[in-house]
């Protein structure tokens, strides 16, 4: 069954990546292959530090260019550039960007498939890696047939220990997509390579310690005991990783052998004279039997823990929770009041969950993630009502729309600890609730809840949009009126300006009153300042922010301009920088540095046809403008040098290598020209 399973994924994967035949290249010389590796360096070291949502095009278009060279090193190094910046990154996407990077995950696929025999390491690690990113994105069916592949690339590695931890990867992936038969066959091989290693007893120690913690993930409690006997007893502690058996046992309908090697280690654990060691094992044997679901047993073994601290408390919940999913509510309830309790007695309940608890509530909702127990970790939180996470039960009962049992449980005042400050976050959440019912159809209270209001402007905004996307246009009219009407800063005519600007209001009289601000202050550089502060404020009206330079008579301020650009260059606004893309206030250098700069904020993104069009203002300023429109002389060689880079990263070599004619001195000009034909090959 499983050797046909195998087949079928393996008929999968062939099937769904075909490697193209392509002809093969001009070989590479020595020098260029060099130069072309250091350049793949240059661009990755740019890619790397930036999330992947921003970086997807240029990943993409490496991968191209490395199928497009069909240059063996230069493959293996993409590859391995591009697995490991990807790995642990695709869960920070945004599902929009899934079918980017899934388009990516298949040429890496292919380069990998490309790779001649003798790199089945590399094509081992990139597959595993491939495949894995796929299961983070929700392709399953492309993450399995991956790892297939990288199954069959594994049989070419050679060296034990080399093996061994390809096998261990290979299998921590197959248990992601809880393909466990498949993890098994893994495990199984890095077993018997770790063995052959024993020469190396770190290496044989940790990777056998790893393999039977994996062999208990993959559900396979027989093979991780039979690990276990390959090492010294020395070498775990089988009060950790039995119990963990005992649970895979119980996951395998074998609940008799459970209990017979938890019933050992109880004795063990028992028998430990440190109180805090001896709690924390006791802990421990609760969380992993409990799914067995002998409860009976379990409040046994918690009546032995004496102390009310968080070990107790991690095991309460573990048997509060179980109890739910095995139909004891009254178990349940039982569980729950003396969790509740030992919170109470530890003196706790103020600082559940704040700045100071480093081990209560970070320990009971990791458990309640993993296992599901947030049911129960909501009735503690609800019942305790601690002031850094009631936020979490109003927020799921507004999502129930139990909108009047939230309101009774704000309290007053509800002091929240941000940073070094203590604020009051009681009205915030009463607002937010009124809201909640606004969007829900109930008007009356966030009516009730503004109508006094004559001081806070960015409360009048939050429930004028609110208002607005209900439908009530004319109380959202109201309340922007009210807000332009006590507005006493230019910030907050800014942030009125940006929420009128995002729903289609007109901005004109906030504009104006503005402007109007702003020409007071008579000396320009300062105008322009105080106009770069409000920046921010107009973040989604950038049109509006424009408009408003122009009325407050900065547009075409030198000074606003210099800030503007080096502004729009910082904050990585493409487009704001556009509307200076010429400026005849500033020098001919000036201009030219801003032209690149953009240019090459461009190239980061990806966006590489921007670029090249771009390029031609330099390119003939430079060759055909006027000489009072050009740079001094003696600037005008790097900015060549830098201009025909640029012209290379954006794909147009020819004009790159035309336009290092004009570089000097000799020496520079032949080795950028070298450079750029090797570049050329790419």
């Amino acid at each position: 069954m499983m050797f046909s399973r195998s087949i079928s994924l393996l008929i999968v994967a062939q099937l769904f990546y075909s490697v193209p035949v392509l002809s093969a290249p001009p070989a590479l010389s020595k020098a260029c292959r060099a130069e072309l590796i250091s350049e793949v360096y240059h661009r990755w070291n740019d890619i790397n530090g930036i999330l992947l949502n921003d970086t997807l095009p240029r990943v993409a278009r490496e991968l191209e260019n490395a199928r497009r060279r069909g240059d063996t090193e230069i493959t293996l190094n993409t590859l391995d550039f591009a697995a490991t910046y990807i790995a642990g990154q695709p869960n920070s996407l945004s599902r929009q960007d899934y079918p980017k990077l899934s388009a990516i995950l298949d040429q890496m696929v292919q380069l990998a498939r490309s790779l001649p025999s003798r790199y089945s390491l590399v094509k081992t690690g990139v597959l595993t890696k491939t495949g894995q990113a796929y299961q983070q994105i929700g392709q399953p069916e492309k993450a399995k047939p991956t790892l297939q592949l990288a199954a069959q690339a594994s049989s070419g590695i050679q060296g034990n220990q080399i093996i061994a931890k390809a096998q261990v990867q290979l299998a921590e992936a197959w248990i992601t997509v809880k393909q466990f038969p498949e993890a098994t066959t893994a495990l199984d091989r890095a077993v018997e390579q770790t063995v052959k290693a024993k020469q190396d007893a770190y290496f044989h120690r940790e990777t056998l310690s790893k393999i039977a913690t994996l062999y208990v993930q993959a559900e396979q409690p027989a093979r991780a005991l039979t690990t276990l006997k390959l090492l010294s007893p020395r070498d775990y502690d089988p009060v950790v990783i039995l119990p963990a058996i005992a649970t895979a046992y119980i996951k395998t309908k074998d609940p008799a052998t459970a209990k017979q090697i938890l019933d050992s280690i109880l004795k063990q654990v028992l028998a430990i004279k440190d109180v805090e060691q001896r709690e924390s094992h006791l802990m421990l044997i609760v969380v992993h039997y409990a799914p067995g679901g002998d409860l009976v047993k379990l409040q046994q073994i918690a009546a032995e823990l004496k102390r009310p601290n968080r070990y107790r408390a991690v095991a309460w919940l573990a048997i509060a929770g179980e109890a739910r999913n095995f139909n004891q509510p009254k178990l349940r309830t039982q569980a729950l009041s003396q969790l509740i309790a030992d919170i109470k007695a530890a003196n706790m309940v103020d600082q559940f969950g704040g700045r100071f608890d480093n081990e209560w509530y970070g320990e009971l909702n990791n458990l309640a993630n993993l296992r599901n127990y947030q049911p129960e970790l909501k009735t503690i939180i609800t019942e305790l009502r601690p002031i850094n996470l009631l936020g979490m039960v109003l927020q799921d009962l507004m999502n129930q729309k139990q909108f009047e049992t939230a309101r009774l449980i704000v309290p007053k005042p509800m002091p929240v600890q941000i940073d070094a400050a203590v604020i009051d976050e009681s009205e915030l959440w009463l607002d937010r609730i009124a809201i909640a019912q606004l969007q829900a159809g109930q008007s009356k209270p966030a009516e009730t809840r503004i109508t006094s209001e004559n001081q806070d402007v960015r409360r009048l905004i939050r429930f004028a949009q609110a208002f607005h996307q209900a439908g009530n246009r004319p109380v959202a009219t109201q309340s922007f009126n009210r807000a332009t009407a006590i507005a006493t800063s230019m910030l907050e005519q800014a942030a009125i300006a940006n929420a009128l600007s995002q729903i289609g209001y007109s901005t004109d009289p906030v504009l104006n009153a503005l402007a109007a601000s702003l020409q007071k202050e008579s000396v320009i550089s300062k105008r322009a300042e105080l106009l770069l502060s409000l920046s921010l404020e107009f973040s989604n009206a950038r049109s509006d922010y424009f408009a408003l330079a122009e009325r407050a008579g900065l547009a075409n301020q030198v000074e606003f301009i210099t800030l503007a650009r080096r502004n729009a260059l910082s904050e990585r606004r493409a487009e704001d920088a556009y509307r200076f893309i010429s400026s005849p206030k500033q020098t001919p250098s000036e201009n030219f540095d801003f032209i690149l700069q953009l240019i090459e904020l461009h190239l980061s993104q990806g966006d590489f046809n921007r670029a090249r069009s771009l390029l031609d203002l330099p390119v003939q300023t430079l060759l055909n403008a006027p000489e009072s429109s050009k740079p001094p002389k003696v600037e005008r060689s790097s900015i060549f040098h830098r201009t025909a880079l640029n012209l290379a990263r954006a794909g147009d070599l020819e004009t790159a290598i035309s336009l290092a004619q004009y570089i000097t001195p000799a020496k520079e000009r032949e080795q950028l020209q070298q450079r750029l034909r090797c570049l050329k090959s790419l």
